[in-house]
């Protein structure tokens, strides 16, 4: 039985690559001349538009197609995909980039239209609610930036930056869509999945548009087995609701102002999570904004003002009493920034504000709660020392209230050798200033089952990374190459120590602590074929190298290897198959213990049934992996094989 799965798994794959080369061979092809690929424009690297191939970092971008073809139920699913990108799913989705990670993925910053969405690092326990509250169908495609870029966005950005952008309404113009997908496992308790939503872009005059999103996701709860076991649920019940909308006013030629309205209410009823314990969580989010763009004869503004406030009623009978405990988080966001040209140069320079408040009485007992505010200032030059060579510059200084000021800076350099061909690549710095509940020393931070509490230190200093990177970029009309090295080395490494200041019995025998040095160096490839206008092959792969240079071992649970590959067939007119196999590598675990790799495989058909209508269906997991029949020590979670389809109207 051990055989099986490893023999379907490469017999997919066999069939995978055998496919492209039967239809290849059998399919005549006419050659004809292919019109230039259009350029790959990004705003996330440098705050306006530039050639990814050009950009000062190492970039990728997921499209709304990719979106619409990968049948996701949410962001973090499609990202996974990506080079060097890994979600460490807990039960709470946790998007690693380069191997950056800790207990709530926060070295990676989020960012909504180029706005920072709220801290989930702030939370002790951690949270997904940042991937769960923006509708799919509301998004025009994501930037995803590997590597540090805390000298344009500060703190957080250690790992890289992932930049969602949101489709845009247009004066005078009226589209949409609505849809509902439904996913049924095929096998546990609780099977089912669904989410459904709309997307309307309307012109309202001449200078206004609305654009306004929503979905529902539903969750119930799965269990591995038929019958409703003593270890609880695999995933919890989930229940999901958004709305986001932009108004659009268009002053007139030179400006145009955004309001802002998102909500997101996430709720996971009460569900027995372990053997012996039980959990109920309940979120309510909102936020509104305000943003100014500006088009001048001597460059472009932006500003932007912003108020989050999110509430979390959290009950887990792991807790010492109250078991029911609320938590409230109010950001008050502002950033502003130019650019313009001179010379030889291009120049980003600009500002930003934070003030993040937190109540939470039974976490700070002494206070009640925290609050820090942030203040930024950064400059970024691009300089174009010839056509083909161009030297990027940055550095930004951030001022904490009740924390001491940080410097951070880049040099990147960019030279394009042919046309579609450009080598790249340069030093970056970054940092993370600690969680407040690191830095607080009455933070009651539960631990050891329930048993226990870590206390906060507020002799903490911030973690800190220089990063190394180069690439080579070839971009041809029917197929392109990346290549990518980077090295990384980090310090001061938050984490948790025995106290050996605490009083025998204490309840606090442990605190937060900067102790560890580490290295984390790889190299990630991309590459892509369009065989003709019917069939497309698409791939990447990821090697990590990580070593804790205090303890000279390896660094746990990040996978050596992760490969993606997919395969894009038309057999005929208006129907279109998507087949992908996605390896991840082995990995060890803080015991020592080495955990095995696996592959899964997904399949998805598509048809027109009229220009308006369209349906996906398919297969997720094909070969039925289980993690938990692979190795019980796995703490990353999937579910099995599922099954789905989705009809989207669109008007």
């Amino acid at each position: 039985m051990k055989l099986i799965k490893p023999r379907l798994g490469l017999a997919i794959t066999g069939t995978m690559i055998l496919s492209i080369q039967v239809y290849a061979e059998d399919t005549t092809v006419v050659d004809e001349p292919k019109a230039q690929q259009l350029e790959t424009i990004v705003v996330s690297a440098s705050l306006k538009k530039q050639d990814i191939q050009k950009a000062p970092a190492s970039m990728s971008v997921v499209t709304s197609e990719d979106i619409e073809r990968s049948a996701a139920l949410n962001i973090a699913d499609v990202l996974q995909r990506e080079a060097g990108v890994y979600n460490y799913n807990t039960g709470i989705d946790k998007v690693l980039i380069r191997g950056m990670q800790d207990t709530s993925g926060s070295y990676t910053l989020i960012l909504l239209n180029g706005k920072r969405m709220s801290s989930s690092g702030a939370m002790w326990r951690g949270n997904d609610f940042d991937w769960s509250s923006i509708p799919l169908n509301s998004i025009d495609r994501i930037e995803v930036i590997r590597g540090p870029m805390s000298s344009l966005y500060g703190s957080d950005a250690m790992g890289g930056v992932i930049n969602i952008i949101t489709k845009k309404a247009k004066p005078g113009e009226t589209t949409g869509s609505i849809f509902a997908q439904f996913n049924r496992a095929d096998t546990g308790r609780g099977k089912n999945q669904s989410r459904y939503g709309f997307n309307l872009n309307t012109g309202l005059t001449d200078h206004l548009s609305l654009r306004v999103t929503g979905d529902a996701y539903n969750r119930d709860a799965w269990y591995r087995e038929a019958a409703v076991t003593k270890d609880g649920a695999y995933f919890v019940k989930k229940e999901t609701k958004n709305i986001n909308t932009t108004l659009t006013w268009d002053i007139n030629d030179q400006q145009a102002i955004d309001f802002d309205v998102n909500y997101n209410h996430d709720r996971r009823p009460l569900t027995q999570d372990t053997s012996n314990g039980f959990s109920e969580l309940e979120i309510e989010r909102t936020n509104f904004g305000l943003t100014h763009r500006g088009h001048w004869d001597w460059g472009t503004t932006e500003a932007y003002i912003g108020k989050e406030t999110g509430k979390i009623e959290d009950y887990d009978s792991d807790y010492d009493a109250p078991q029911r405990r609320n938590y409230k988080q109010e950001n008050l966001i502002g950033r502003v920034f130019a650019n313009f040209d001179w010379w030889m140069n291009s120049s980003t320079v600009g500002a930003d504000y934070k003030d993040q408040e937190i109540t939470d009485i039974i976490g700070y007992p002494n206070t009640g709660g925290s609050q820090q505010k942030s203040y930024g200032v950064f400059a970024q030059n691009d300089t174009h020392i010839t056509k083909d060579l161009t030297l990027t510059l940055g550095g930004r200084y951030d001022d904490f209230d009740n924390f001491k000021g940080k410097a951070t800076g880049k040099a990147y350099l960019a030279y394009e050798l042919l046309d579609g061909v450009v080598v790249k690549g340069g030093v970056g710095q970054a940092y993370k200033v600690p969680s407040p509940y690191q830095l607080n020393e009455s933070y009651r931070f539960i631990s050891c089952g329930g048993s226990c509490y870590i206390r906060g230190n507020a002799n903490l200093q911030p973690e800190e990374s220089t990063s190394y990177e180069v690439s080579l970029l070839v971009k041809r009309p029917d197929w392109n190459f990346n290549i990518t090295a980077f090295n990384n080395d980090v310090e001061n490494l938050i984490e948790r120590v025995k106290d050996t200041s605490a009083p025998a019995g204490s309840l606090f025998p442990n605190k937060w602590s900067n102790i560890s040095k580490a290295n984390l160096r790889g190299i990630e490839l991309a590459a892509g074929y369009d065989f003709n206008d019917d069939l497309g092959i698409k791939t990447n792969a990821t090697y990590l190298e990580t070593e804790n240079k205090t303890t000279k071992k390896e660094l746990t649970e990040r996978p050596k290897w992760m490969w993606n590959n997919s395969v894009f067939w038309t057999p005929v007119e208006n129907y279109k198959v998507n087949l992908s196999a996605n390896y991840i590598g082995s990995q060890i675990l803080s015991s020592g213990q080495k955990l095995p790799s696996y592959t899964t495989y997904d399949v998805v058909f598509s048809s027109n049934l009229t220009p308006k209508v369209i349906v996906d269906y398919g297969v997720k997991n094909i070969t039925n992996v289980d993690l938990e029949d692979k190795n019980t020590g796995f703490n990353t979670k999937m579910y099995g094989r599922n099954y789905f389809v989705k009809a989207t109207y669109n008007f």
